[in-house]
């Protein structure tokens, strides 16, 4: 990537090493290093694999080497004394668009433009020559310092940065490393690193909690989203964020286990470019929480319930590309399936599931609703290898029976509630989720199915077990 601002390196660059020979002389004259005010550590436990974060972080922040003149007499160096650094401010304040970037137009009070500019460029020094320290040590090294200056001036120059997304999966392991989903989807294990990176925005009572311990991979989703980082307000604004990906994985997973998941927090990786650094971590920055999970499950200290195969981990990227290009029929009651999920209240819940499932059997013609929705639906798990095809129509009609009652207000409805099947009882939410997730499979492995599911004689074909006729209309 080529130098933006040539100017701006050429007087950043002497202050980069100046603060680097600084922060070094430091060390060897045994000067106290402050530590960081917030910096989890990965303290891995025996017997187990998931990492746990110490509350004492005691990790030096060589920034901490430099204080303002006055109020700090108890550090070695004020920034004034970094080499060239007065130059570098003036530089910084007489630019507009750096003005602009800062929250500081040339219009405002020259008093507020200087305390600004001199807050920026204190960081863009002081950050790279840091970095630098915690990297490679105290030997200078142009290229590597160059490298971290053109992240930092990618930051300032502004615009719509682009940005990869990393969202932690919550409860639901893979075997793999690397699960390739898309062209630019993939679920990757998350790096002790990278787990540091990502909690040190969470809220320090959680770092100990189910927000770290819940997680062990990411959906990971590249080239799908820019944000505008202005240097005032300090968070990213986002453009366009995909969350009809990042739901798709979820919907994915869903449809293949029953084990409780989703996301909660929600993160990116800077794309060539940084607003900061910490030490060696990783540029996995926290963006927000979303509390899109199952409410089933568990916000105590614990590992995730369910690790897929390699076998597994395929079938859940072939329900993804599926789901891409998926019948909107198919892809409402994916939905719903997920929503489902996040609901509070079973009544809530039943009735996402129906939605779901009448969006797969409804189809278009008239009729009655109960009596079709039992017919096709058990012709449609035939596909499925459940046999028992009265059974499987009995079932889809309890269900919608628990649901009728409760969407039309009948005080009865919690005698519908518990399903009998084969002498032991379920809850018909229960069933409901099982039938979805089943017919769900189908409809995403035969995707020409939801388009013939009005066709009569299809419908008896698959009851006979024979399937759909081929060059049926």
């Amino acid at each position: 990537m080529p130098v933006g601002d040539q100017a701006l390196w050429s007087l950043a660059e002497p202050a980069i090493r100046d603060a680097l020979e600084k922060m070094a002389r430091a060390v060897a004259e045994g000067k106290k290093i402050e530590s960081y005010d917030s910096y989890p550590v990965v303290e891995m436990k025996e017997g187990e694999i998931f990492s746990a974060f110490k509350n004492q972080y005691r990790v030096p922040d060589f920034r901490k080497v430099f204080g303002w003149e006055k109020g700090f007499q108890t550090r070695p160096f004020t920034y004034e004394g970094i080499q060239g650094f007065t130059e570098l401010v003036s530089y910084v304040k007489g630019q507009a668009a750096y003005a602009s970037f800062l929250g500081a137009d040339r219009t405002a009070s020259s008093d507020l433009l200087t305390e600004m500019a001199e807050f920026a460029t204190r960081g863009l020094v002081l950050e790279v020559a840091a970095r630098h320290a915690d990297a490679l040590g105290f030997e200078w090294d142009k290229e590597y310092a160059l490298s971290r200056y053109l992240e930092m001036e990618a930051w300032w120059r502004g615009g719509k940065l682009p940005v990869d997304i990393f969202v932690p999966i919550v409860n639901v392991s893979f075997e793999d490393d690397r699960l390739q989903l898309s062209d630019s989807a993939s679920i990757e294990r998350i790096s002790d690193e990278q787990h540091q990176a990502r909690v040190i925005e969470l809220k320090a009572y959680e770092r100990d909690g189910w927000l770290v311990r819940a997680y062990t991979h990411a959906l990971v989703i590249r080239n799908s989203a820019s944000v505008e980082w202005p240097f005032l307000m300090g968070q990213e604004q986002w453009d366009v964020f995909p969350y009809d990906q990042v739901d798709r994985a979820i919907q994915a997973i869903s449809i293949l286990v029953p084990e409780p998941t989703g996301y909660d927090q929600v993160c990116f990786i800077p794309d060539g470019w940084s607003h900061g650094y910490r030490r060696t971590l990783p540029s996995v920055t926290h963006a927000f929480s979303a509390e899109r999970y199952d409410r089933q499950v568990s916000r105590g200290e614990f590992s995730p319930t369910e690790t897929l195969s390699s076998e597994q981990g395929n079938r859940v990227a072939d329900l993804y590309r599926a789901l891409e290009v998926a019948h909107p029929q198919v892809s409402l009651a994916a939905r719903r399936l997920q929503l489902a999920s996040l609901r509070e209240d079973e009544l809530d819940e039943i009735v996402d599931l129906c939605v779901g499932i009448e969006a797969l059997l409804g189809g278009t013609t008239a009729g009655d609703t109960t009596y079709k929705l039992g017919i096709r639906g058990a012709a449609v798990l035939m596909r499925a290898k459940f046999q028992r095809s009265e059974i499987v129509a009995q079932l889809i009609k309890k269900v919608y029976a628990y649901r009728s009652n409760i969407v039309h207000g009948q005080a009865k409805y919690e005698k519908k509630r518990i399903v009998s099947f084969e002498g032991k009882q379920f809850l018909a939410t229960d069933i409901a989720e099982i039938l979805l997730r089943e017919i769900l499979a189908v409809m995403l492995h035969e995707p020409d199915l939801i388009s013939k599911i009005d066709n009569d004689r299809v419908i008896f074909e698959l009851l006979d077990n024979r399937g759909p006729g081929a060059g049926e209309d």
